[in-house]
């Protein structure tokens, strides 16, 4: 692949004849006798070309194109334009590189331009649900009860699903008073007495997708924060006048948006599967109270509603 890098956009060459084959092209540039003017574009390819310089020919897979004082044009490799043209080639080269990634950054932000409403739709899309209403609002609100006291949800299940989510468990696992034959059968194995009361540790079931209430998976970050917030500033951007900064942080945003939206989507999913009733029905083992056991009632109840 060649690029050439134009006065307000990059040009892009299938094949080196077509290099070749420019009147203004020497392929036996003699260093010596010709001043560097600038790097006019880069090449890569798998098969290696001879160096245009006539005092070196090494064979290299990437270079640049140069361009010299009396309008000549030739091939060189990085080390190449260093040797012979010193400070000047390693100088221009910088710029060179420079501009190619500023123009690339423009022309994937162009690009992203016409693709606004398309974004924009989608995150509404998720957002709402597909007409089930159980998008990602509803599950990040739903799923905010599991994670925050006093909303909606009884404080010993959010307390057990913050333990569970640090230790990555699934299992919720309740420790109760053992029975008489259960203590019994606990001192015969420990060879004597043991301190009453004794408790068992017991398995109440296990609950699926909690690792879709990690924090990385955040849905209102990921679709509000990160997507409705930045579109918003987006179409605000005047792109050809954006500094190399700016070029670098909405092009490494506008890369990241069909991943962002890829794993919204996935995580709705998953909330939809972890906030089913049946999912949730072993934490009811923890429930010591019949108000704790109304207010859980009350919360499962709740998720069949958008």
């Amino acid at each position: 692949m060649i690029t050439l890098n134009g006065e307000k956009e990059l040009i892009r060459v299938e094949s080196w004849e077509e290099i070749q084959s420019r009147p203004d092209f020497d392929g036996q540039l003699d260093p010596n006798a010709h001043d560097l003017a600038s790097i006019i574009g880069s090449y890569v390819f798998v098969d290696r070309i001879a160096c245009g310089l006539s005092n070196c020919r090494t064979p290299h897979g990437r270079g640049y194109l140069v361009a010299t004082k009396d309008a000549r044009v030739t091939n060189i490799g990085k080390d190449c334009g260093a040797k012979y043209f010193g400070v000047d080639f390693e100088e221009l080269s910088r710029k060179f590189d420079n501009d190619i990634a500023d123009k690339e950054s423009r022309e994937r932000l162009w690009s992203f331009a016409f693709r606004i409403d398309n974004v924009s739709s989608e995150v509404a899309r998720i957002r709402k649900g597909d007409g089930s209403g159980r998008g990602a609002d509803w599950a990040q609100k739903r799923s905010r009860a599991l994670l925050t006291l006093n909303s909606g949800c009884p404080g010993a299940v959010v307390r057990q699903v913050v333990k569970m989510l640090k230790t990555g468990e699934s299992d919720v696992v309740i420790d109760r008073e053992a029975t008489a034959v259960e203590t019994a059968r606990a001192e015969a194995a420990a060879g004597g007495r043991i301190a009453r009361p004794h408790y068992v540790s017991e398995n109440a079931g296990r609950v699926a997708h909690l690792d879709a209430l990690n924090s990385e998976n955040d849905l209102r970050e990921m679709l509000i924060v990160d997507l409705e917030e930045n579109l918003k500033a987006f179409a605000l951007l005047d792109i050809d006048q954006l500094t190399r900064a700016e070029l670098g942080h909405w092009s490494k945003w506008s890369v990241g948006v069909d991943f962002t939206l890829e794993k919204a989507e996935s995580i709705v999913a998953k909330c939809r599967e972890l906030l089913r009733a049946e999912n949730l029905t072993p934490f009811a083992a923890l429930l010591s109270t019949g108000e704790e056991e109304a207010q859980f009632k009350a919360f499962l109840n709740s998720l069949g509603a958008a």
